[in-house]
């Protein structure tokens, strides 16, 4: 699964990369190192022909819900599935998007604790995640959630955890984002895992309280 994620964007970095228009508006949000799910984050989805950054909230709130917490059970998707699970296809098929961050958090058991490692792909300052949207709107004002797809792990990640997030390489962007990509080429993208290579280092055991987010939760410690 993919249940933590670091978000500090660097405004130019986020424009070069997806290559938007200037001018384009960008949510004004603060660096999450911690980031959890029920919280806002930057995605980026498109918008008319070009490619928009906007806020989102993680946990998928599908629009036929009765109620806006599923969201909370609801921040992953899996891959192998995605395009015939009825809370996920509509999205999958109409409503992608990328989520762009630094890196993401798992553990791994070493002894008797669990060890938080941050892991991304080598050299990657930021990289995209595969997600999937959705607007919701039976509450006092609409509401947009995302998931991230999941797949199973790389070789290179697997003695951490046997799932890692769909990485959406750089030259592939687009074409998930494209509303009018076919199926075959949709499922295609997301299918295998990114095999690396990959940085990964242990991280403080303070990120496992989720109201610890600050610079130094990403730093190396001694495991």
């Amino acid at each position: 699964m993919c249940g933590r994620i670091t978000q500090a964007l660097n405004l130019e970095t986020l424009f070069t990369l997806y290559r938007l228009s200037p001018g384009t508006p960008a949510p004004n949000l603060a660096p999450r190192y911690n980031g959890c799910p029920t919280q806002d984050f930057a995605a980026v989805r498109r918008a008319g022909e070009e490619p928009a950054v906007t806020k989102l909230r993680w946990g998928l709130v599908p629009r036929w819900a009765k109620e806006s917490k599923i969201g909370a059970r609801m921040i992953n998707a899996r891959s192998e599935t995605v395009h015939e699970k009825p809370a996920f296809r509509s999205a999958f098929r109409w409503r992608r998007c990328v989520i762009p961050v630094n890196g993401w958090f798992e553990w791994r058991r070493e002894g008797g604790a669990r060890q938080p490692y941050l892991i991304r792909p080598g050299d990657a300052e930021v990289f995209s995640l595969a997600g999937l949207w959705e607007r919701w709107e039976k509450g006092e004002e609409p509401l947009e959630t995302f998931t991230i797809l999941t797949t199973a792990a790389s070789p290179a990640l697997a003695d951490i955890h046997h799932r890692q997030p769909v990485i959406v390489e750089d030259g592939a962007v687009d074409e998930w984002l494209d509303p009018v990509s076919p199926a075959g080429r949709l499922v295609e993208i997301v299918r295998g895992p990114y095999e690396g290579p990959f940085d990964r280092w242990p991280v403080s055991r303070a990120v496992n309280d989720a109201r610890n987010d600050s610079p130094e939760l990403v730093h190396p410690v001694e495991a």
